[in-house]
């Protein structure tokens, strides 16, 4: 799996940590920001574009508290950016809401946190351990999601 990821002056020491994470257990990763800390307008901007792009799987961003980051990549078409606090709203954004973007703040969550959440959310399959009556319903919003894409996008 090919991840982006990217960290701002908030979010950096976190993305530090989940990235060395990652590289051990094998993920593919590019770093936007690698030597130093970006302003979160360029993080996000960059994470959004690669996954849009599809050359990367996933991506995963910090700043200091993922709010600003998750604002503007989701205005990104195909991107689904959801901003998490705890290991279960990351795996529930992935196995609900179906995210690409995994966006956490360095001002709230700790580097062990953050480890866990971005594992539990990569791990984490869309539609995973729901209920056919709410795997029916999340079909039905996905689409709505596409159908609503497709109005803002023209």
């Amino acid at each position: 799996m090919k991840i982006i990821m990217g960290g701002d002056f908030g979010g950096y020491d976190l993305k530090e940590a989940v990235k060395a994470d990652l590289l051990s257990k094998g993920y593919e990763i590019f770093d936007v920001s690698p030597g130093a800390p970006l302003l979160y307008q360029d993080v996000a901007k960059a994470v959004a574009k690669g996954v849009q792009s599809g050359e990367y799987d996933r991506g995963i961003m910090m700043c200091g508290t993922g709010m600003g980051i998750s604002i503007i990549a989701n205005k990104y078409r195909g991107v689904y950016a959801g901003l998490c606090e705890s290991v279960y709203t990351a795996w529930r954004s992935k196995a609900v809401n179906n995210t690409n973007v995994l966006c956490m703040g360095g001002f709230i969550v700790g580097h062990v946190l953050g480890v866990e959440m971005a594992n539990a959310w990569l791990n984490a399959q869309h539609m995973e351990g729901l209920s056919p009556e709410m795997k029916e319903k999340c079909a039905k919003e996905s689409l709505a999601f596409a159908e609503v894409e497709s109005e803002i996008y023209r």
